[in-house]
């Protein structure tokens, strides 16, 4: 018996492959999880019942816990973080209308939002208890919310955004078609949406499928490429106009898949296996994010209102 799409209800999908409880290039568990493709709507989907039990199960408290150790290796992710900061607020600046109300759904620790320029007005979403404490204790001028725009909360809001980011949050919904209609709502006429997902129709899952960095099954529920994204967002009245590969974020990210495939029971080995491929895939996906974002790693959408 085919399974239905659980974006668009259609019964016409395919297998793809068995995932197992990966987070990037963590094994968490042996639990497999079926990762299909809609022929009709074309995104790529993991088979799961996302319910409340599975949020408690599989997001658990230490999910935004910082990376600690060597400090040649922080002070590198430092250095792109910085990077990355740049780029995104370089999209912001040159896309924002007039307001300055600011809305980051997913916005974990609240750093993103706080080194934003103190004129922006700022809110954030996040469903996570240690990110929200840590926000309240240390950027008490962000305005954070606990229940997502689904919620009673932002229902028939009146006060609209003028700028709505999302940096690898739409993959993680449940029910995207519902999100985005609510989210249409709450942007104003003239705001800009600007969010990142991964590429379903990267080169690194192309080569690599259930190795894929970026698959973190059972946790993206939705495997999106630039097809599957316009059409979802033309749906809710958004149109794409914006579109481009992310070079700096995740950047081990196609180094780890390639390598995952070649993993051995001996961590010497994998080691050696990791510092002979990651400059090399490092190069790859950085040329392939600057030039073909059809393929790249992560897409990078900037949207508007259809009319």
């Amino acid at each position: 018996m085919p399974t239905n799409c659980r974006l668009c209800s259609s019964s016409n999908t395919k297998l793809l492959f068995i995932s197992k409880n990966m987070h990037g290039q963590h094994l968490l568990s042996n639990e497999e999880f079926n990762v299909l493709e809609c022929k009709n709507c074309k995104v790529t989907f993991t088979d799961v019942d996302a319910n409340s039990d599975f949020y408690n199960h599989y997001y658990p408290e230490n999910y935004y816990d910082k990376f600690q150790g060597n400090k040649l290796i922080e002070g590198l992710l430092g250095l792109l973080e910085k990077l990355s900061f740049k780029r995104k607020l370089g999209l912001i600046l040159r896309h924002k209308p007039e307001g300055n109300r600011v809305l980051e759904i997913g916005c974990a620790q609240g750093k993103f939002l706080n080194d934003l320029p103190s004129t922006f007005k700022k809110f954030g979403v996040e469903i996570n208890a240690n990110g929200r404490r840590y926000i309240q204790e240390h950027y008490p001028e962000i305005t954070v919310y606990q229940d997502g725009i689904e919620s009673e909360n932002f229902s028939g809001c009146s006060a609209k955004y003028d700028i709505i980011l999302m940096w690898h949050v739409l993959e993680h919904i449940k029910d995207p078609s519902a999100f985005l209609q609510q989210l249409s709502s709450l942007l104003n006429k003239n705001g800009v949406f600007i969010f990142e997902v991964p590429n379903r129709n990267s080169l690194g899952f192309r080569l690599t499928r259930e190795k894929w960095f970026h698959l973190d099954t059972p946790r993206h529920l939705f495997h999106y490429n630039q097809i599957s994204i316009k059409q979802l967002l033309n749906h809710q009245g958004l149109k794409i106009i914006g579109y481009s590969g992310n070079a700096v974020d995740y950047w081990h990210d196609f180094a780890t898949s390639i390598r995952k495939c070649f993993s051995t029971k001996i961590p010497i080995i994998n080691k050696v296996l990791y510092f002979i491929l990651f400059p090399i895939g490092f190069t790859i996906r950085s040329l392939v994010s600057l030039i073909s974002a059809q393929t790249a790693e992560i897409n990078t959408y900037v949207v508007k209102h259809s009319s």
